[in-house]
C-alpha cells in the first residue's frame, strides 16, 4: 500500500507513520509533505500512489487547495483536530475524517474501510469496468451508490433514490423512504448513474419519474411539483426545461 503522509508538524506525522507500519506492515511510506506547495510538486510528478492521509490546516494553506489544484485520483483519510471541515473533506474525494489526536483503533478502522473499497479505487479494475460499460452500456450501468455517514459505509439501491439535490453547495440523495444521504459526487454524475429515468428540472434537483406525483401551474407559468416523497423546500421546473419535462414524463 503505496501511501504518502501530508503532515506540517514533525510529532504528529513520525507518530502517524509508526502506527501505519504497526497496523499494516506493508505499508510502504512514499513520502511525508508539509506543505501545500510541497504536496502540490510531488502528487504532480509522483502519482503512482494509493492512499492519502492528509492533515487539513497547513502552514501555507489548507490541504483542500492541494486537491484544488491536483484532482485526487486515490481517497483521502483526513486527520486533523478541528471538525467543521468534514462536509468538504468528503466532498475532495475523502474516505474517512478522524479528528485528533488519533489512535490505533480509529487508524485500524479506517484501514478496514479502506480495504472494503480497495477494488474500486483499483485502477486495472477502473480500466477493465470502463472497456465492459464501452462494449455493454446498459447492463454494467451500476446498481448502487456508495455513501458515508459517520464511521458507516452504506450501500443505496439506485431503485431506492427519489431525488439528488443541491443543499449549502452540498449534493445530497433522498430515498423514498425519506432519508437524505451527503454523496460525494457532483449533480451531473448523479444525473449521468442515473440514467434516463431521472430528470434535471432546475439547477437544484434531479429526480426520478416515479417521486413526482403531479404538477400545478403557478401565476409565474411555472411548473411546480409535488413529489411522493416529502421534501422541505418547493421544486419548480425552470421554464426552459417545460417542454422536455412534459415529453419526459410522458415516458
Amino acid at each position: 500500500m503505496r501511501t504518502i503522509i501530508i503532515e506540517d508538524e514533525d510529532l504528529t506525522a513520525e507518530d502517524l507513520g509508526l502506527t501505519l507500519k504497526r497496523i499494516e506492515p506493508k505499508t510502504n511510506l512514499c513520502a511525508r509533505l508539509s506543505s501545500v506547495k510541497e504536496a502540490v510538486s510531488y502528487l504532480k510528478t509522483n502519482p503512482s500512489i494509493d492512499l492519502i492521509f492528509s492533515d487539513i490546516q497547513l502552514g501555507d494553506g489548507e490541504s483542500f487547495d492541494i486537491f484544488r489544484q491536483v484532482p485526487p485520483k486515490v481517497p483521502i483519510i483526513f486527520c486533523t483536530a478541528y471538525n467543521q471541515y468534514m462536509l468538504e473533506a468528503f466532498q475532495t474525494f475523502g474516505l474517512d475524517y478522524i479528528l485528533k489526536p488519533f489512535s490505533d483503533d480509529s487508524i485500524a478502522k479506517t484501514l478496514a474501510k479502506y480495504r472494503l473499497l480497495q477494488q474500486s479505487f483499483n485502477p486495472n479494475t477502473l480500466e477493465m469496468v470502463h472497456s465492459v460499460q464501452a462494449k455493454h452500456p446498459v447492463e454494467s450501468r451500476k446498481k448502487s451508490l456508495i455513501v458515508i455517514s459517520g464511521d458507516k459505509i452504506i450501500p443505496i439501491q439506485l431503485h431506492d433514490i427519489a431525488m439528488c439535490y443541491i443543499e449549502y453547495d452540498n449534493i445530497f440523495v433522498k430515498t423514498f423512504a425519506g432519508k437524505d444521504f451527503l454523496v460525494n459526487k457532483s449533480l451531473e454524475e448523479m444525473e449521468h448513474m442515473l440514467g434516463d429515468e431521472f430528470f434535471r428540472v432546475n439547477r437544484q434537483n434531479l429526480l426520478k419519474r416515479t417521486a413526482i406525483a403531479f404538477a400545478n401551474t403557478s401565476l409565474s407559468r411555472k411548473l411546480i411539483l409535488n413529489l411522493h416523497v416529502d421534501h422541505p423546500t418547493k421544486i419548480s421546473v425552470s421554464k426552459e426545461k417545460y417542454q422536455a419535462f412534459i415529453q419526459w414524463l410522458e415516458g
